[in-house]
Formats: structure tokens, sequence, C-alpha cells
């Protein structure tokens, strides 16, 4: 992990049409802090969101490389699938990634749904995440 980290900090392109910010979205933010910590020290900075509301008001606003979501939210159970529906309207191409506690029975379920709903990922391990992120964010 170190090496890929390392590797990622020298490829990562931060230009005006691709930024480094990432909208990530989540009710209780502080449940993140490690897997931000880490992508910060590859040239990663956040915005955060605590709804979905809030979530498309940045969105509209800010240019973002990619959006990390929670699933449940007091808004929903499936809020994370509810703003990647409203994202993909406006956005077909940014990458969009799912954080969030699965059972095992369900994990290889809510990888297929998020994939197929055009998600990039989805994952409840913070090394999935910043591999994930890694790949598909700004690393040539």
């Amino acid at each position: 992990m170190i090496t890929k980290l390392a590797t990622a900090k020298q490829h990562l392109n931060v230009s005006a049409d691709k930024p480094n910010l990432i909208l990530w979205v989540d009710d209780y933010p502080d449940n993140n802090i490690y897997p931000r910590k880490v992508l910060e020290v590859i040239g990663f900075s956040f915005e955060l969101a605590l709804s979905t509301q809030e979530a498309m008001s940045r969105f509209s606003t800010g240019k973002y490389a990619a959006i990390i979501s929670d699933m449940g939210r007091a808004e929903g159970t499936r809020e994370g699938y509810v703003l990647l529906e409203e994202i993909r309207k406006l956005d077909g191409n940014i990458p969009y990634f799912i954080y969030a506690v699965s059972g095992t029975n369900s994990r290889e379920k809510l990888k297929r749904e998020t994939e197929r709903r055009g998600a990039q990922g989805t994952t409840d391990i913070a090394e999935e995440l910043i591999e994930m992120i890694i790949t598909h964010v700004q690393v040539s």
C-alpha cells in the first residue's frame, strides 16, 4: 500500500479540468477520518456533505474529481443510490464510490448492483476504497 501511495502521489494530475477535490457524503463523517487522511497524503482534499440535498447543492457549484457516499442516511436506507441517480442525470462520467458497511452475505450483491447503477465500486474496507480511488481518479 505504501508503494502505491507514493506512486499515486507522483502521478496525481491536478488541473482546472481535473481538480483534486472529492465530495464525501456521509451523515457521520467522523467514521471516515482514516481514509480521508490517507488520501490527503497523496494530494486529495475533501468537501463534506451530510445529506443528499447538501451534496446536490455542493455538486451544482463545484468541480469534483470524485464522489464518495455512504449508503444509508437519515433520509433513507438506500440514499447512496438516490444520490447516484441524481448525479448521473447531471454527469455520467464522474467517479462515484459507495463506502458503507455491508454484511458478508450481501457484499457481492451490493457490488453488482452498484456497478449496474453506474458507480465505480463499493466497499466497506478503507484500504480497498483507497485503492479504488487511486485506480479510478486522476492517476495516470
